[in-house]
């Protein structure tokens, strides 16, 4: 179980172990692309963004109220508190999952107290971690319909990646009605995957009519955002020319993470 309280007012519990274990894959996770988590503690919910150093990679998560055991806050006020993310990934390494996870955040002192409570087979453990004082405002994150939509396997996206990383640190995709191919070519020799339209680990592929596209990213990028893959078994794809690359997990509960990635310029 998951306890999150906020000052006097707040209150998260996660009593359900594959929400919580979900929990761990996304902070876990994000420490690979980003120093700092900005959390936006709402009504509705909590909204995670943050950004790399380079300005090329976005996130964007949502934990929607009914997505916890119980969601408890009075403030009408948009709170923002921001993490260290490697910070709370080194302390989440040491969490066991039969134990119960309480989190406390006390604005006045900027601390945010993290207890592992119970476990058969572990002691109670507690940490307290600082919170940063430089959240910025809610990034509006475009909703533009895509000119191509793939829905995938997360694993077999993610077995693709490990492999195209072989021979190149891009990736390029060369889609169309009729294909799929997916590219990597360096000094080492190349790959390329061809993805069958009636390949049951393709669950669905939509393209605008006519639509010849190819475009090209940071392999290594599109390699972190594949490191997500156990939060849902399947992720979704959108892609069009000159526009960044959007990747979606659907956490359930209409809650999500979304991961933005700026194409490679020629």
């Amino acid at each position: 179980m998951i306890v999150i309280i906020y000052q006097p007012t707040m209150k998260l519990t996660i009593e359900d172990s594959k929400k919580a274990a979900k929990f761990d894959v996304l902070f876990g996770n994000l420490s690979g692309l980003t120093d700092l988590v900005n959390i936006y503690i709402e009504d509705e919910g909590l909204h995670m963004q943050g950004m790399d150093s380079s300005h090329i990679c976005l996130f964007d998560a949502k934990l929607t109220e009914e997505w916890f055991t119980t969601y408890e806050r009075d403030s009408d006020d948009q709170e923002i508190v921001s993490v260290p993310s490697r910070i709370f990934q080194k302390v989440l390494s040491t969490y066991k999952p039969d134990q119960n996870i309480v989190i406390t955040i006390e604005g006045n002192n900027c601390k945010l107290q993290m207890d592992f409570i119970g476990g058969e087979k572990t002691c109670d453990k507690y940490f307290e971690l600082p919170l940063i004082e430089e959240g910025s405002d809610l990034m509006n994150i475009p909703d533009d319909d895509s000119e191509i939509d793939m829905i995938i396997t997360s694993k077999k996206l993610t077995d693709l990646v490990s492999q195209f990383e072989i021979f190149d640190q891009v990736l390029t995709f060369d889609m169309s009605e009729e294909k799929v191919l997916m590219n990597a070519s360096g000094d080492d020799g190349s790959m390329t995957a061809k993805l069958s339209l009636e390949d049951s680990q393709l669950i669905d592929y939509a393209v605008v009519e006519g639509l010849n596209l190819k475009v090209s990213f940071a392999l290594r990028y599109i390699k972190l955002m594949t490191a997500f893959n156990k939060l849902s078994e399947e992720v979704k794809l959108e892609l069009s020319s000159d526009k960044p690359l959007f990747m979606s997990y659907d956490i359930g509960d209409e809650s999500y993470l979304k991961l933005a990635l700026a194409p490679k310029i020629e």
